[in-house]
């Protein structure tokens, strides 16, 4: 009897460590998905900025190239017209130089007296030209010195552009090589993410599909959601609006219905409905009123991060719309499966 009591012990003690081991190791696998999940949503992330911050900088570039451009032909047309008037002014000194000469020859004459005397209008006209000239002179120097100063700091400028849209590429591209890794490195956690998202999918499809339903064929949606998410028209309209999208693919730095970064389908989800916002998803977050999640309503955003570096589309009932990744499509996601970890209220 005590052999076999010992024996169950030791049955009970295996099968428990066993137990506990396997739920510790599906913990960890847990964690380690949520964790890749996260390095990946951040490298996205810098990607999309990268390629927005990339995009301003060329902009502002061009701009610059041409206020370049404008500023060394206001220089130059300014040089030339300096040229012209000291060429102008030398004559006239010359002019005056011959005047003087002759006068002086004539002074003891009677009949220069006479023409001298009779001229005094005209020499005080010509002083008047030449002190006039004299200003002009004067005033186009000190404009011309002003503008080579403003085109020095305009080329100041490009040339710092220039060096942040360098600085901006590497970063883009060194997080491009990180990205690949992590996917390299991470293949068989990858696929077990995508069979457990599937696996996630399969035990919620009833849901989703009355949801994804009323959504698609644009019918009251509210009455899917809890009775404390009552939905206002404009965000029942916001949210009819991002249906539009599902389905597009996932762009770094894209903005339009070709393609979408996460942030970028917010904006223009919102836009078209008269609501701007601004780019990225750091500035969305930080532009807003944040709200508990345990407020959070349809047509409120949520975010992964602080700063954010995921935004999506809260529609009720755990369910948001978003943008997830490079070789993915604009979706519906259960919260259930990506928490949201922060939200906020654009809409009053």
């Amino acid at each position: 009897m005590k052999k076999g009591y010992i024996v169950l012990l030791v049955l009970f003690m295996f099968f428990g460590f066993s137990l506990e081991a396997h739920a510790d190791s599906k913990e960890e696998t847990q964690q380690s998905i949520a964790q890749l999940q996260e390095r990946l949503s951040q490298l996205n992330d810098e990607i999309s900025t990268s390629v927005v911050q990339q995009e301003e900088l060329e902009k502002q570039i061009a701009t610059l190239d041409q206020e370049l451009v404008e500023q060394e032909k206001k220089v130059t047309g300014m040089n030339d017209k300096l040229t012209v008037l000291e060429k102008e002014i030398q004559e006239r000194v010359r002019a005056i130089q011959l005047t003087d000469a002759n006068q002086k020859a004539a002074f003891f004459k009677v009949d220069g007296w006479s023409k001298m005397l009779g001229s005094v209008k005209g020499v005080e006209k010509v002083q008047k030209a030449d002190a006039a000239r004299a200003k002009e002179y004067t005033e186009l120097v000190e404009a011309i010195t002003k503008q080579q100063k403003a085109l020095e700091k305009k080329r100041q400028e490009y040339q710092a552009a220039q060096d942040l849209l360098k600085t901006t590429i590497e970063k883009q591209n060194a997080s491009k090589a990180e990205l690949e890794k992590e996917l390299k490195d991470n293949e068989a956690l990858l696929a077990q993410i995508q069979e457990e998202e599937r696996q996630q999918e399969l035990a919620l499809k009833a849901q989703q599909e009355a949801l994804w339903q009323q959504v698609v064929l644009g019918e009251n949606i509210t009455t899917s959601f809890a009775t404390n998410e009552e939905m206002s028209q404009k965000a029942q309209d916001i949210i009819l609006s991002a249906k539009q999208y599902l389905g597009v693919p996932y762009v770094w730095g894209g903005t339009t219905p070709a393609g979408f970064d996460c942030s970028g389908l917010m904006q223009w989800v919102f836009a078209q409905n008269g609501i701007g916002i601004p780019r990225v998803s750091q500035a969305q977050q930080a532009s807003i009123k944040e709200i508990p999640i345990s407020e959070v309503q349809p047509g409120d955003l949520v975010f992964w991060g602080r700063p954010a570096h995921h935004v999506a589309l809260y529609i009720g009932d755990g369910y948001f719309i978003q943008a997830p990744q490079p070789g993915d499509v604009v979706k519906i996601t259960h919260n259930s499966w990506y928490p949201f970890e922060s939200a906020g209220r654009v809409l009053n």
